[in-house]
């Protein structure tokens, strides 16, 4: 999917910077960009973005401001990304639900980790994980996900009836970027931890349910790599 997103900055340097570096990710839209609050609260209520970059000072104004306001017509506030060259505003940022402080000038790591943040808290809010394959897009209700599979260049991603949906997304991107009850457990596996029926620690196994979900590997369990083990153990309290 595209994620939209909004740029609120009164320095045309600074929003040109942001912009230029967000053209780099093809899975970001831009919408629109606002110079001064009273426009960028219009901007935000008419677009409904994803995201909202959000420079912390506008024209000598705070932008803290804008946020209760917000809160009136949003039950669910867009995703806020803050960006400064001061670090000093940190726990108002706390305070009004500020998701990330991003640096100015922007530098490729600090955006991408902050990119990264946003998706996984987008992916937190939402009931479905959305997955193009050719002409065709589907929507995978996180509940009927059971595991995805890395096979190659692309992913796998399979549902409780068994049935399969191919992605070119990396296994490390939904790592990062799905629900917490996805688990990594090896390095080629996935599983939705509600779906899993039982651990063989030993023999390091993992059994899910319901069984026709497996059909298509060559074992009847996924197989559980050591360095996944007690991160797997610790998700259950073991």
């Amino acid at each position: 999917m595209k994620y939209t997103y909004i740029i609120i900055q009164d320095k045309i340097d600074d929003f040109e910077d942001l912009k230029t570096a967000l053209d780099e990710h093809s899975d970001y839209k831009f919408i629109a960009t606002a110079t001064n609050l009273e426009d960028g609260f219009s901007l935000i209520v008419k677009a409904k973005p994803n995201l909202i970059f959000l420079d912390v000072e506008i024209n000598d104004r705070n932008s803290f401001t804008l946020i209760p306001k917000l809160k009136e017509f949003f039950t669910d506030l867009p995703i806020i990304i803050m960006t400064t060259k001061h670090n000093y505003y940190a726990k108002e940022a706390v305070n009004n639900q500020v998701s990330y402080f991003l640096s100015k000038p922007t530098e490729a790591v600090e955006l991408e980790n902050s990119l990264l943040f946003f998706e996984k808290v987008f992916t937190e809010r939402q009931t479905h994980l959305v997955v193009k394959t050719g002409a065709d897009i589907y929507l995978l209700h996180y509940n009927e996900i059971s595991f995805l599979q890395a096979e190659r260049n692309y992913t796998s991603i399979f549902n409780a009836n068994g049935k399969s949906f191919s992605t070119s997304k990396s296994l490390k991107h939904f790592e990062e970027t799905l629900p917490k009850k996805f688990i990594r457990v090896h390095r080629s596996f996935i599983v939705n931890k509600n779906c899993i029926e039982r651990l063989n620690t030993r023999k390091g196994q993992l059994f899910l349910q319901p069984t026709d979900t497996l059909q298509d590997l060559e074992e009847n369990f996924i197989p559980i790599g050591k360095e996944y083990l007690q991160k797997l153990k610790n998700s259950f309290s073991f």
